[in-house]
């Protein structure tokens, strides 16, 4: 079994790993350009493959990637070449949660009014702060991700409504509603949280029509993919006060361009794609990767194979 990783790996690690799967053949390469017909398998965070990548390698069988979305990867030609996929859904669950919680609070209790009041040195409580509890928050995307900050909002004493592309329930949300049913539920959320993963289905999905079916002046934080909100709908309506504010960690263009009008708006609470970043993320992505390891080639065993079909 030949491994290439195009991501560092430290001595430790790589014992552990050797020790998961002796005999196994890991290489560290500085990216997936050179041809090598005895690799069986990729271990990359997913930027770094192109549709020529796959070309390079006869033998490939499987790529394990770092990251938990995958829609920079060349989904049809792995299905055309049999590849297997597999991510690390969950591994940013309880970091992503507690970024949303922190994003909340930032907006209702008017935090960044109060760092630019600290770095000129004003010391005045007139700005007018709110309380998560009794609100309702609309979580769309009601999966691995979802259901953390469901369980967290609840703590809160928010009510908490989901959407969901594939339907079901969970006891950490009031009720989930399809695609279909999001109007009303938008209708009737002071805070609109997007998790969901970027597929064709849901590009631009938070367009002038789904702003417009939001509650006036609600609240939106979007932690999934820049490519999932209009970002000139969202310009607009941050700008009109249809959305009274927003925070947005991710952008349909990163870094941020310095021009972007979002640098601007007083009404932005703006982190650099960091929602999923924390001290204790890498050895829980890791732990994917070691389990699957432990479980290839059976399918059956292994976890976080990602669905072509649904695009995650």
């Amino acid at each position: 079994m030949k491994i290439l990783s195009s991501i560092k790996i430290s001595d430790d690690l790589l014992e552990r790993l050797l020790a998961i799967r002796p005999g196994a053949q890991i290489v560290q390469v500085r990216d997936f350009t050179e041809p090598d017909p005895e690799a069986d398998v990729l271990l990359t965070y997913g930027w770094d493959i192109k549709e020529d990548t796959i070309n390079l390698y006869p033998n490939l069988k499987w790529i394990q990637t770092l990251s938990a979305g995958v829609d920079m990867l060349p989904l049809n030609r792995l299905v055309s070449r049999g590849v297997m996929l597999t991510n690390v859904k969950g591994a940013h669950k309880i970091q992503m949660a507690e970024h949303v919680i922190w994003s909340i609070l930032m907006l209702l209790r008017q935090g960044n009014t109060f760092v630019s009041q600290q770095e000129q040195k004003i010391f005045s409580a007139k700005p007018k702060i709110s309380e998560m509890y009794g609100k309702s928050v609309c979580i769309v995307g009601a999966g691995t991700i979802g259901k953390e900050i469901a369980k967290r909002c609840g703590a809160f004493g928010m009510t908490v409504y989901g959407v969901s592309l594939h339907g079901g329930q969970d006891q950490a949300f009031e009720k989930i509603v399809p695609l279909e049913e999001m109007p009303g539920i938008l209708a009737v959320s002071d805070v609109v949280v997007v998790v969901l993963p970027l597929t064709p289905e849901t590009k631009e999905l938070v367009n002038a029509d789904f702003i417009h079916q939001m509650k006036d002046r609600a609240l939106f934080i979007n932690v999934a993919r820049g490519q999932v909100v209009d970002e000139d709908a969202l310009i607009e309506a941050l700008k009109s006060k249809k959305i009274a504010a927003a925070a947005l960690d991710v952008f349909r263009k990163e870094p941020l361009p310095e021009d972007s009008p979002f640098w601007e708006l007083d009404n932005v609470f703006l982190t650099p794609h960091i929602g999923g970043r924390t001290v204790q993320t890498s050895e829980r992505m890791w732990e994917v990767f070691q389990t699957n390891l432990a479980k290839y080639p059976d399918s059956g065993q292994m976890i976080n194979i990602v669905d072509y079909r649904a695009g995650y």
